[in-house]
C-alpha cells in the first residue's frame, strides 16, 4: 500500500496529452486551444456607429442639416457625408465617409427632412467604432495551452472561426460491477441497492469536459469482467470500474485486469474513504478501479482520475486552497482522511455521516477536506487543505 502522494505521481507520470482534433466552437467549453490563434480580420471590420443617431460634421453641430440619407446596421452602402448633411445611422450600422461624430437621436428634434441637434458635444468621434478598434488583422487572440471558455468561444465567432484545434478529450468506458445494484427507478428487492455511480461519473466526466462515455454492466463474474476490460481497452483512453476492487470472494477486478495483461502500477492508497483504489496501464489506456461505495467513487475520481483527465488535455489541475476549521476534529493516524465537508468565506465545516456508504452529507458538501495520515488532532482555525468539488 502506498501513500496519497506516491499514488498521484504515479497518476500524473502515466498521464500524457492526447492528439489534437478540430473541433466547433458550439462544442469547445472547457477544452484547451493546440495552437495559438490569430485574428483573420480587423474587428470592427469597418467603421462603425456605436449608438441610433445621425452622423455630422462637428463644425455643423449648430446648423439645421438636411438628411441625406440612412444606413441601417448590414448596409452594404459606403456613401461620402455631403457638406453640410447628415446621415441617419443605426447601431452597428456604417458610418459615413467624412462624419466625424455621431449624434444620439435622443439629443435631435427631427423636423422630418431636417434635423436640430439640441444635445452639444465637441468631442470627436463620439458614438463611431473605429475600424480595428477592438482587434487588428493578424492579433494574436488566443495562446496555446488556453482552456477556452465561453466568452473566448463567442470573440472568436465574432471573428469569423467556426473551429479550433484543441486537445482531444480522453474516451472512456465505465464498467460497473456488482450483482446487487438496480438502477434507479426500478423496485428494489431484498438486498438490492440503487445503482449511482454511473450518474455520478457520467455526470463528473462532462463537468471535466469529457462527451465519449460508454457504460458497461457486469455481475460479479471473472469471465464477465475481464471481457468488458477486454473490448473496453480496444476503444478507450481511459476504463473506470467501479465496485469489484478489495480483496473479498466477489472481487474480480484486479484479476480481471491482471488476466487482460493490464499491467498494475499500484493496488491500495493509505487513505480513507478509497484504501482498495487500483491503478493500472495497457499501452497508452489508463485503467482505474474504483471502490464501489459512492463516496469513495467521487473521492477518488477527483483526486486521481480529473487530474489524469486534465493532463490528457493539456490542462493544468485544480489547486487546492487553505481554510480554516470552524470546529475541532480527531482520528486515527495512519490514513490520509477526505472527510465530505462545506467551505464559505474561508471556513470548512466537516459535515456529519462521513462513512463511505453515506451519501446524505452531499446534499449540503461542496468540497473535501484533507486531513494528513500523520496527524490525529486538529484544533479550530487550524488552517487545512481543501479540495473544492
Amino acid at each position: 500500500m502506498i501513500t496519497v502522494n506516491e499514488a498521484k505521481q504515479l497518476v500524473y507520470s502515466q498521464a500524457k496529452p492526447l492528439g489534437n482534433i478540430w473541433v466547433p466552437l458550439v462544442d469547445a467549453a472547457g477544452m484547451v486551444a493546440a495552437e495559438d490563434i490569430q485574428s483573420p480580420i480587423a474587428m470592427p471590420s469597418f467603421t462603425q456607429s456605436s449608438m441610433d443617431g445621425y452622423a455630422i460634421q462637428m463644425k455643423n453641430i449648430d446648423a439645421i442639416l438636411p438628411i441625406q440619407d440612412e444606413l441601417p446596421a448590414g448596409s452594404s452602402k459606403q456613401l461620402q457625408l455631403k457638406e453640410g448633411y447628415c446621415v441617419k445611422v443605426f447601431t452597428g450600422g456604417p458610418v459615413p465617409l467624412g462624419a466625424d461624430c455621431i449624434i444620439q437621436k435622443e439629443w435631435v428634434n427631427n423636423l422630418g427632412e431636417t434635423i436640430q441637434i439640441v444635445g452639444k458635444t465637441n468631442e470627436l468621434g463620439l458614438n463611431i467604432r473605429e475600424m480595428g478598434s477592438s482587434v487588428e488583422k493578424g492579433d494574436w487572440v488566443i495562446a496555446r495551452g488556453t482552456c477556452l471558455h465561453p466568452y473566448q468561444l463567442a470573440m472568436l465567432a465574432s471573428l469569423g472561426i467556426s473551429e479550433v484545434l484543441v486537445h482531444r478529450a480522453p474516451s472512456t468506458t465505465l464498467i460497473i460491477t456488482g450483482n446487487e445494484l438496480v438502477k434507479p427507478g426500478e423496485s428494489l428487492a431484498f438486498g438490492q441497492v440503487y445503482e449511482s455511480n454511473s450518474i455520478g461519473l457520467v455526470s463528473a466526466l462532462k463537468a471535466a469536459g469529457v462527451k465519449n462515455v460508454s457504460i458497461l454492466y457486469v455481475k460479479d463474474n471473472l469471465a464477465e469482467t475481464a471481457t468488458a476490460i477486454r473490448n473496453a481497452l480496444n476503444e478507450s483512453d481511459i476504463i473506470l470500474l467501479t465496485g469489484g476492487v478489495s480483496v473479498g470472494d466477489y472481487d474480480y477486478v484486479a484479476k480481471a485486469a491482471a488476466q487482460e495483461k493490464v499491467d498494475m502500477l499500484f493496488h491500495g492508497v493509505k487513505q480513507k474513504p478509497g484504501k482498495p483504489l487500483f491503478f493500472g496501464k495497457q499501452n497508452e489506456v489508463l485503467v482505474f478501479g474504483l471502490p464501489g461505495n459512492p463516496s469513495s467513487v467521487l473521492h477518488c475520481f477527483q483526486q486521481y482520475v480529473k487530474p489524469a483527465i486534465e493532463l490528457m488535455q493539456g490542462k493544468h489541475p485544480v489547486p487546492t486552497i487553505q481554510a480554516m476549521l470552524t470546529a475541532p476534529y480527531s482520528k486515527k493516524p495512519g490514513l490520509d482522511f477526505f472527510l465530505k465537508a462545506y467551505y464559505q468565506e474561508g471556513m470548512v465545516t466537516i459535515l456529519p455521516a462521513q462513512a463511505s456508504y453515506q451519501v446524505s452529507a452531499f446534499s449540503k458538501a461542496n468540497c473535501w477536506v484533507e486531513l494528513p495520515m500523520d496527524e490525529a488532532l486538529f484544533n479550530q482555525n487550524q488552517l487545512v487543505t481543501v479540495h473544492l468539488f
